[in-house]
């Protein structure tokens, strides 16, 4: 029978294709990691990775193994956390990506406190990517993300509709059009979020479905900082409609619509399936389905 120090190092070596690099990840050495991996190889009796000079691949028998390898770990990671706070708050621990955390997760986590204010919420606010990984890793139980997920274990429902909107400053050309066409941004110049952000990866995505070349001269996480840019016209920002409508209704700067072009999307609620889920989570999760965002 597998030790759970045995599954943790296997879901490692799964995860980083490495068997150096899942030892630097716990901190213990690259022979014992390959001692631990062979033990198991011997007491399954099959071969879990096809070794490679560069990296390992997982085998179809290493992926049986390694589902329930997450979901045993997953299991006892929550009796560990449950035991711990077992005469304390119920901890929830909720991820946002940078266009949520900037508008949305005040309200809900206040709203959540004072229908369940035995909650104790942890909040973290990341881009997608990095949202999806500490949500692999078991450092987030739940999470709202504008962004694609991609990891087969983290199940997403679509929950709360927004609108990404192209800006200009004041003295750009496109200021106080009506409408452009699509044509319009070939090779415009854009301010945008950084690599891993789901509002940059959904406007990357459009751009090339109509094939217009662009250049990204200026890219920060920061939703002030890509204001001030397009303020002063450096160039073209895509943003939410909920991060710029304040700067909008200033009149610092405009909205340009695109014409016969959706720049609709959803904001995903976010859960990973080899975990268990606790009440809090499906508190959480019930607030944002009901609520008028």
């Amino acid at each position: 029978m597998a030790t759970l120090k045995q599954l943790k190092t296997f879901i490692a070596v799964a995860e980083y294709k490495k068997m150096s690099e899942a030892a630097k990840r716990l901190y213990i050495s690259q022979p014992t990691v390959s001692q631990i991996i062979s033990d198991l190889e011997n007491e399954y009796q099959t071969r879990l990775f096809d070794r490679f000079p560069k990296e390992l691949k997982i085998t179809s028998s290493g992926l049986m193994l390694l589902d329930s390898a997450r979901e045993i770990v997953g299991i006892h990671e929550h009796l560990e956390q449950s035991m711990k706070n077992a005469n304390a708050l119920r901890p929830l621990r909720i991820g946002a990506t940078l266009t949520i955390g900037n508008t949305l997760m005040g309200t809900l986590v206040e709203t959540l406190l004072m229908q369940h204010p035995d909650i104790n919420v942890k909040v973290f606010v990341d881009n997608t990517k990095i949202i999806e990984h500490r949500m692999v890793h078991n450092e987030l139980d739940i999470a709202l993300v504008e962004g694609i997920i991609v990891r087969q274990e983290i199940l997403t429902e679509p929950v709360i509709e927004d609108t990404l909107c192209i800006i200009c400053g004041k003295k750009h050309p496109f200021a106080g059009r009506l409408s452009i066409t699509i044509e319009d941004l070939r090779h415009q110049n854009f301010i945008l979020r950084e690599k891993g952000s789901g509002t940059r990866a959904i406007f990357e995505n459009i751009m090339l479905t109509h094939h217009i070349p662009f250049t990204t001269i200026w890219e920060c996480s920061s939703r002030s900082a890509i204001v001030d840019a397009v303020r002063h016209s450096l160039g073209l920002g895509v943003l939410s409609q909920r991060c710029i409508s304040e700067y909008e209704e200033n009149g610092e700067i405009f909205i340009c619509p695109v014409e016969n072009v959706s720049m609709k999307r959803y904001f995903y609620l976010c859960c990973n399936q080899c975990r268990p889920v606790t009440s809090q989570m499906r508190e959480f999760a019930d607030l944002v389905r009901t609520m008028d965002l």
